[in-house]
């Protein structure tokens, strides 16, 4: 969810919450490829390709097309991003249309295998069923910077989220949490988990597990709060 940087330290104080807006596209870009897709344990999958597809860049424009992400601005460090969080409304078509997607698309690099491996666990959980909705509002991505580590950034983006999320008349939030970092912050947050599935289970017709983040990351969790 984070990494090591040269950037200034700073305080929790100096820090605001507000929309992700597409100008800010350039500079959220080269921050997830430093403190989310560069510091995520399942991109530590031994022997892998981690180039990010360029599909991932049309996704995330859809999704800040919504105004549903939020971004952590550093006020007294040049209004910098601290930390990202992506997030889209969801219906239950959209379970089956991106577990196809997923599915279809050659496994040409680590990414694609996550996002095959998180469709199929996100459409058993099933959310929408889970809970008796048409419609939930879905953190996808979620980033900190590594300067402001243990200051509440991650929990505050996610609280704000939890509070658009109510503004907008969603009826449930939910995220596919990878490693344990993330499923600590939506614990405390009374998020309650849906389903789950250990890497070591996870394998492809050889029998070889697919996804081997270090420990101790050993499963995903579909994480949800009804609102």
């Amino acid at each position: 969810m984070s990494s090591s940087s040269s950037s200034p330290s700073s305080s929790s104080h100096s820090i605001s919450i507000r929309e992700l807006r597409l100008e800010d596209y350039d500079e959220v870009k080269n921050f997830l490829s430093k403190h989310f897709f560069a510091t995520e344990p399942l991109m530590s999958t031994p022997g892998e390709n981690t180039a990010v597809p360029e599909f991932e860049d049309e996704f995330h424009l859809s999704l800040i097309r919504q105004g549903l992400s939020l971004v952590a601005i550093d006020e007294n460090h040049g209004n910098r991003i601290v930390g990202v969080a992506l997030a889209q409304s969801q219906v239950p078509n959209n379970l089956d249309e991106q577990c196809l997607e997923a599915e279809q698309r050659p496994a040409k690099c680590l990414v694609d295998k996550i996002h095959k491996f998180l469709s199929n666990l996100e459409k058993r959980a099933n959310v929408f069923s889970s809970f008796g909705v048409e419609r939930a509002l879905y953190l996808y991505m979620l980033g900190v910077d590594s300067t402001v580590r243990r200051q509440g950034v991650g929990t505050r983006l996610v609280s704000s989220l939890i509070d658009l999320g109510r503004s907008k008349e969603f009826p449930v939030i939910y995220v596919t949490c990878t490693n344990q970092h993330s499923a600590k912050l939506t614990t405390a947050l009374n998020f309650k988990c849906v389903d789950s599935q250990t890497y070591a289970d996870y394998k492809d017709e050889q029998g070889k597990q697919v996804l081997q983040p270090p420990a101790p990351h050993t499963k995903a969790s579909v994480m949800a709060q009804q609102l």
